[in-house]
């Protein structure tokens, strides 16, 4: 497996986006997380809910499953409570545990996994946690969020990975600033990971409006 990072603070004035990667039993996890946006400590936010589930990964070598990941996710809502004291904080979360040829997937809020075959058939997409509000406007409706618990619930899906097969997580900043048909054909079509990078970066660089983060796999 080669994989490459990046996470940048774009126009904004600090970063609230936070990524992690932890080798470990055997297994690799990929974490994204976006500290929410009009929400005093989102950068804390970000970093407590990655650094959680780092942690809980590293102690805990059983194998993946539903299970792992929910309560890995409630672990990571109460270190959030405890961090935030009376502020408000929130964070989204996509991530990925990658063993051998299968990928444990799981996400809250607008945060994204794609996973895309070496042909360009989209294996798999996460589907954001958003909905208009009576004034139209977009709500994250899942997400970690000081004092909900109940809305730390990530979707989790299995996936079964194929050699040449390449996984992106990435923050709403990234895939706001690049266009659908280009980000999946730059990820399917790029000569290797650090292009994909370098193309996806060249792009944010001049388009974004956010925090941007990425993590671009491929299996070999």
């Amino acid at each position: 497996m080669k994989y490459v990072h990046f996470s940048e603070k774009g126009p904004r004035q600090n970063n609230e986006d936070c990524c992690g990667i932890l080798e470990s039993s055997g297994k690799t996890l990929f974490v994204v997380c976006d500290g929410m946006g009009g929400h005093f400590g989102g950068e804390v936010a970000s970093r407590t809910v990655c650094d959680t589930l780092m942690a809980y990964w590293q102690e805990h070598a059983e194998p993946d499953s539903l299970q792992k990941v929910l309560h890995a996710a409630e672990t990571a809502s109460v270190a959030l409570d405890e961090k935030s004291g009376l502020s408000a904080m929130g964070t989204t979360l996509v991530m990925a545990s990658v063993e051998s040829n299968q990928a444990t997937i799981a996400h809250a809020g607008d945060s994204r996994c794609y996973v895309i075959d070496i042909k360009g058939n989209v294996k798999y997409r996460t589907l954001d946690h958003v909905e208009s509000n009576s004034f139209g406007h977009s709500e994250i409706t899942r997400a970690f969020f000081t004092g909900h618990p109940e809305s730390a619930i990530p979707d989790v899906k299995t996936i079964l990975l194929e050699p040449l097969d390449r996984l992106l997580l990435c923050t709403d900043g990234l895939y706001n600033a690049i266009d659908d048909e280009t980000l999946l054909h730059t990820l399917q079509c790029a000569k290797d990971v650090e292009q994909v990078a370098e193309k996806y970066l060249n792009i944010c660089n001049e388009r974004a409006t956010d925090n941007y983060t990425g993590i671009i796999i491929e299996i070999e």
